[in-house]
């Protein structure tokens, strides 16, 4: 396994955790973590901390929820796609890397790893975008951390999967000691 398949499959890794983080929230969300926030210096208060939590729960999404399936319009499509996208991209860098490690031949041309460098980047320009243009109102939208960390491991896995598709197409250029021509034969 090359350098660039470990670095992919740790930015893939990576993706699975930072999905899970909030991506969105909202204004009315973040008045209740900060009632939160100012309940934990009071023991006294810990109901009102626990109701500020419970409260502000609804009001954020990470990228599974806020690709609700349930719900079909323009905002969501664009959630959909993008969670569908890095998720490929997390799934061909892992299973390169694995296959890989068992042995398996590089795929002349594009192959798994260039595909999963190109939908990394394709991810990460869809994850840009909606840090843009976050979804419903911009002005009582708010975007979490989750959504801008999500970018660190999509360039992880473009730039190792890309590194490791270099290193691969280096290797079928260089001629093997079986296909060079004998130079004592002539």
């Amino acid at each position: 396994m090359r350098a660039g398949h470990v670095v992919a499959l740790i930015g893939a890794l990576l993706l699975l955790l930072v999905t899970s983080m909030d991506w969105y929230g909202t204004q009315k969300g973040e008045e209740f973590r900060e009632a939160q926030r100012n309940a934990e210096d009071s023991p006294a208060l810990s109901e009102v901390e626990e109701r500020a939590e419970q409260a502000a729960e609804p009001e954020e999404k990470n990228a599974w929820q806020a690709a609700d399936l349930s719900d079909w319009d323009r905002e969501t499509l664009i959630d959909k796609v993008l969670l569908a996208v890095i998720l490929a991209a997390a799934l061909l860098a892992a299973l390169t890397a694995m296959a890989r490690t068992a042995g398996a031949q590089s795929t002349p041309g594009l192959g798994p790893a260039g595909v999963a460098a190109l939908l990394a980047t394709l991810g990460a320009a869809l994850v840009a975008y909606r840090i843009i243009q976050e979804p419903g109102l911009d002005a009582a939208t708010v975007v979490k951390p989750g959504a801008p960390l999500a970018l660190l491991p999509l360039a992880l896995i473009a730039l190792g999967a890309s590194s490791a598709l270099r290193a691969d197409a280096r290797e079928e250029e260089t001629p093997t000691e079986e296909e060079e021509p004998d130079a004592g034969a002539a």
